[in-house]
């Protein structure tokens, strides 16, 4: 008997717990402020640059498209964080004068300051010294002691500082060693986290198969290119935090008439738009009817909005808007279940899917039964005319006699 009630005691202490842990397992994602820009270390435009370009000092072998993962990372976080760095003609890959950033911009700026230093027996200077990376960053290395997941203090350490605006760069392995001509076991590759999405980060792999295209892959830790990836080292970037483009964008959804309404009503929808800018975005509006079911209104090919339970937005492709009020579409509430509907409006960067800006939500509600009382009344009304007919008839007929 006490074993019994022992038992019932300890099942329900479990279920307190993951009852109180469901609120900290949806915290929700994470997003950095604005986008960063991706690179591929592999890419090798018409004249071979950046990917065939040298790393290193002192007769460094390696090239950008082998080795360049950690200094493509570094460029993409420079680049988020606005930096630009200019490279003389005489000290560029290009045997041109260029500014700005990009993978081979860095690597030249790098080998000119000092930025490469002796790693272990290779050949020349080929490893990146942390403390000469430009100065309008900084940087702290962390190490996760998790062989097969990240531990609860990377994993803090990381939130806070995507939270905050600061991408973190990491180096990740997928298996027992690097590759066939190392005995490295971690560090393997490193990539940008950008942010988190349920229960993994999404992050930039500098890789990219495809050489003709400079952009890294935007993926998740779980499905980079090479694999699954463990985090190993990992480096929290601080720099001066950016505002998206739409840090400003305000959206705001009305009804007319508005508040309650009965079944039939004729209903104008329209969202405002204000504080944006030109920049292209993609527009979402969700529809959620009294029983809970979502739909997402989108424009099809007849220019009438549709409905659809995948994530779809207004538009097909990215749209740049002015700040007015746009009509969303003319409609009568036929058919509509009695009670609350709910829209919301929220814009997302092309390139930075799930980050919503101006998030705005809005709703009406369909009165229960409204329909059947104007119908009742009429009946009613009907009837009592139709009897005071008939009164007024007999009495005439009285009257006559």
């Amino acid at each position: 008997m006490r074993s019994a009630k022992r038992l019932a005691i300890l099942l329900a202490a479990t279920t307190l717990t993951l009852l109180l842990l469901v609120p900290v397992l949806a915290l929700g994602d994470i997003y950095l402020p604005a986008t960063v820009t991706s690179f591929n270390q592999a890419y090798r435009g018409p004249s071979g640059y950046w990917g065939d370009c040298g790393m290193g000092t002192n007769g460094c072998q390696d090239t950008i498209e082998i080795a360049g993962c950690l200094i493509t990372s570094f460029s993409m976080v420079l680049d988020y964080y606005d930096v630009s760095l200019s490279i003389p003609r005489e000290y560029s890959c290009t045997a041109t004068a260029r500014t700005g950033m990009d993978p081979g911009i860095l690597n030249d700026w790098l080998k000119t300051h000092g930025g490469y230093g002796k790693c272990g027996n290779d050949i020349g200077s080929c490893c990146l010294e942390w403390t000469h990376l430009p100065p309008q960053i900084s940087v702290t290395q962390y190490v996760n002691h998790s062989e097969s997941g990240v531990d609860s203090t990377a994993q803090r350490t990381i939130d806070s500082a995507l939270k905050r605006g600061y991408p973190v760069i990491s180096g990740v392995h997928w298996g027992s060693h690097c590759h066939g001509s190392t005995a490295q076991t971690e560090d393997c590759h490193w990539v940008v986290i950008t942010g988190k999405k349920g229960s993994t980060y999404t992050i930039i792999d500098p890789y990219n198969y495809d050489t003709t295209d400079p952009r890294g892959v935007r993926t998740t830790l779980d499905r980079g290119t090479f694999g699954a990836y463990t985090i190993d080292r990992y480096v929290v970037v601080k720099g001066i935090v950016p505002l998206s483009p739409l840090a400003g964008l305000r959206l705001s959804v009305s009804f007319d008439p508005s508040g309650t309404l009965r079944t039939g009503a004729a209903q104008v929808r329209s969202i405002s738009i204000s504080g944006g800018s030109d920049m292209p975005v993609l527009l979402y509006i969700r529809v959620v009817d009294p029983h809970g079911a979502v739909r997402y209104a989108y424009y099809g090919s007849d220019s009438t909005l549709h409905y659809t339970k995948e994530k779809h937005s207004l538009y097909a492709e990215p749209r740049s808007f002015s700040d007015g009020t746009y009509v969303l579409n003319e409609s009568s509430t036929a058919g509509e279940d009695a009670g609350r509907w709910t829209w919301e409006a929220w814009a997302e960067e092309p390139g930075n899917s799930g980050r919503p800006y101006g998030y705005a939500v809005s709703s009406y509600t369909i009165s229960a039964g409204s329909s059947g009382a104007t119908n009742g009344i009429a009946i009613a009304l009907t009837l009592a005319i139709f009897i005071a007919s008939l009164i007024y008839v007999s009495m005439l007929l009285r009257t006559g006699n």
